[in-house]
C-alpha cells in the first residue's frame, strides 16, 4: 500500500500515484505491481466505495501494527536507560547519563531490537516529543521501583541477621523484586542454604517464613564425639575452630552421586592429639 494513498482522494488520484511503479508487490492473488493496478483503474474501473474501504482496513492494521512496534522500541530503550540512569527530573538530563553508561549491549530477542551506546542516540532520534516523556516517565519509575526494593530488600537482609546473630548463621539478600502487590522474586542466603523462589503474600507474610527458615537451619547441628557438645553446622564450617573441649573442628571435602549429578558436600569431624576421631 503506497503511503501517499489516501481513502478520501478520487479513485482516478489514486491510479496517478500507482502509474509508473514498478515493484513487485505479493498479494493473496499472486504477484503485482502498482502500474499494473493503475492501468486497470483506467481501463476498467474499480468500486470505488470498495477500494476506499479496502485502503482503511489496511492502514488501520498498518498503524496498529506501527504503533506496536514502535511500544516495543520504547520499552527495550526505557529498560536499557532504567538498569544504569538515576532519577532525572527532564528528559535531557536523563540522556546526558548515557555517556556514563557500561559498553554493555541490551537484546529483545523476542522483537528483534537492539540497544548500545552506539546505537542509542540514533534511535532516540526517531522518537517524538510524547514518546520521549513516556519513555522518561517509565525510566523514572523503573527507577522509584528498583529504589523501593533496594530498601525493602535490604530490611529484610537486617531482620534476618538480628535473628541469625543469637545463633551465629550470617544472612544475605541477594536478590528482590517485587513482581506485584503480594509477589516477590527473592534469592535469599540463609547460612550455606541458598533459597530461590516466587512468594506470593505480604512482606510481614515473607519475612515470617524466611525466620522460620532460618530457624530450621539452627537446628542442623554437629555433635562432638568428645564431649557431646552440639554445634550448628553453619557455625562449625565457618566460624569456629575448636569446640570448647578442645577439639579441633576438622573440614573436608567429598563427592557424592546423585543420578547423572555430582555433589560436592563437606564432612564435619573432631579431632584431638593422639586421638584418630
Amino acid at each position: 500500500m503506497d503511503p501517499d494513498i489516501d481513502p478520501n482522494q478520487p479513485v482516478e488520484a489514486i491510479a496517478a500515484i500507482l502509474h509508473g511503479k514498478t515493484e513487485p508487490v505479493m498479494t493473496p492473488y499472486g504477484q503485482t505491481c502498482g502500474d499494473e493496478v493503475a492501468e486497470l483503474i483506467y481501463r476498467e474501473g474499480l468500486d470505488i466505495e470498495e477500494m476506499k474501504h479496502r485502503i482503511m482496513q489496511y492502514k488501520d492494521r498498518r498503524s496498529l501494527t506501527v504503533d506496536k512496534e514502535r511500544s516495543y522500541i520504547r520499552n527495550a530503550i526505557s529498560d536499557y536507560l532504567s538498569d544504569y540512569a538515576n532519577f532525572s527530573k527532564t528528559y535531557e538530563r536523563l540522556i546526558d547519563q548515557i555517556q556514563f553508561f557500561p559498553d554493555i549491549v541490551h537484546q529483545d530477542i523476542v522483537h528483534n531490537i537492539t540497544i548500545s551506546k552506539e546505537n542509542i542516540h540514533d534511535i532516540l532520534k526517531t522518537l517524538t516529543e510524547n514518546e520521549k516523556e513516556d519513555i522518561l516517565k517509565k525510566v523514572n519509575g523503573k527507577i522509584s521501583r528498583r529504589n523501593s526494593e533496594f530498601k525493602l530488600g535490604e530490611e529484610l537482609e537486617r531482620y534476618l541477621n538480628n535473628i541469625g546473630q543469637k545463633y551465629g548463621i550470617d544472612c544475605v539478600v541477594d536478590e528482590f523484586v517485587r513482581e506485584g502487590k503480594d509477589l516477590f522474586g527473592i534469592k535469599v542466603y540463609i547460612g550455606d542454604r541458598g533459597i530461590l523462589t516466587e512468594f506470593n503474600g505480604t512482606f510481614a507474610e515473607l519475612k515470617k517464613a524466611l525466620a522460620r527458615e532460618l530457624e530450621y537451619e539452627a537446628m542442623d547441628r554437629v555433635t562432638c564425639k568428645f564431649c557431646g557438645r552440639e554445634i550448628i553446622r553453619y557455625v562449625a564450617l565457618h566460624k569456629l575452630k575448636t569446640c570448647e573441649c578442645g577439639a579441633r573442628i576438622v573440614v573436608t571435602s567429598y563427592r557424592s552421586t546423585k543420578g547423572n549429578l555430582i555433589y560436592l558436600r563437606k564432612r564435619i569431624s573432631f579431632r584431638k592429639e593422639h586421638s584418630m576421631a
